[in-house]
């Protein structure tokens, strides 16, 4: 069945007004122009336009993002029917996706309002826990999510269409503990040690964190610095004293999601 939608055009300096349909003409009238306009629907919302706040581009399996908090879905949408002047607007729709506590699959979807589909114009939803008494997206959840615009005559191709990945998530609203730190050369075992060389000390994930990807320090008068932790949640740094005295170095965890840990401080003396 031919959907109708009413255009127009100019003729001689003046705008006509013109009815277009599927491939069919018709003239709007005696000495007005006729056109034929096939109406394209939206093209694939691509991934390098979708993001999420927290959390950053769009990624699956190893490169998924995390958040600390339920994220803000971003995309920008593209019609092909939209070249100045005529002003094409869409609307898209958001895919959410994740297994509760349970395990069981949940999902629902959510429709923006309409938008003029050009660069730099987002079309955002931020994802939302079910109502009271149904299961909640717990921590930990992985949360799946594509998008496709309707221009209102036709839907788009989702963004997972043709083999591609659906964006992911992570919710991870839990800190990690506080990390230890340890040093051969200056111990924090209240005893006096000497000084004039570098010391190598080692941070640690607190037994349990699992997925902790970087530690912020603070040497005694100095600005704080970071470092990444490796494969197994710990990383070492080189300080030398520039005098005797007591000195301590604070350091704080952080994990993929940006929580950041209480504060560990590391208390040595120098002679």
């Amino acid at each position: 069945m031919s959907r109708w939608r009413r255009g127009s055009t100019m003729v001689g300096g003046a705008l006509a007004a013109v009815l277009v349909v599927g491939a069919g003409v018709l003239p709007a009238g005696q000495g007005e122009a006729v056109a034929a306009v096939r109406n394209a629907p939206p093209e694939r919302i691509v991934h390098e336009l979708m993001s999420t706040d927290p959390g950053g581009s769009c990624g699956w399996g190893e490169a998924r993002t995390y958040a600390a908090q339920l994220p803000q879905l971003r995309v920008e949408a593209r019609d092909p029917d939209h070249v100045p002047p005529v002003a094409e607007k869409v609307m898209v729709q958001f895919r959410v996706a994740w297994q509760d506590g349970a395990g069981a699959e949940r999902s629902y979807t959510y429709d923006t309002g309409y938008k003029s589909p050009i660069p730099g114009t987002p079309f955002t939803h931020t994802v939302t826990q079910p109502p009271s008494g149904e299961p909640q997206i717990p921590s930990d959840a992985v949360i799946r999510w594509d998008a496709r615009a309707y221009d209102g005559e036709a839907w788009g191709p989702w963004s997972s269409d043709g083999g591609a990945g659906r964006c992911e998530v992570v919710l991870d609203s839990v800190r990690p503990g506080a990390p230890a730190v340890g040093s051969v050369r200056y111990p924090d075992d209240g005893v006096w040690h000497p000084g004039g060389e570098a010391g190598v000390f080692t941070f640690s994930a607190a037994d349990g964190d699992s997925d902790v990807v970087r530690f912020r320090y603070t040497f005694f008068g100095e600005t704080s610095k970071s470092v990444a932790a490796g494969a197994d949640g710990t990383a070492s740094v080189s300080w030398t004293p520039k005098s005797s005295g007591r000195f301590r170095v604070e350091v704080e965890s952080f994990d993929a999601a940006q929580n950041v840990s209480g504060r560990t401080v590391y208390e040595f003396l120098v002679s």
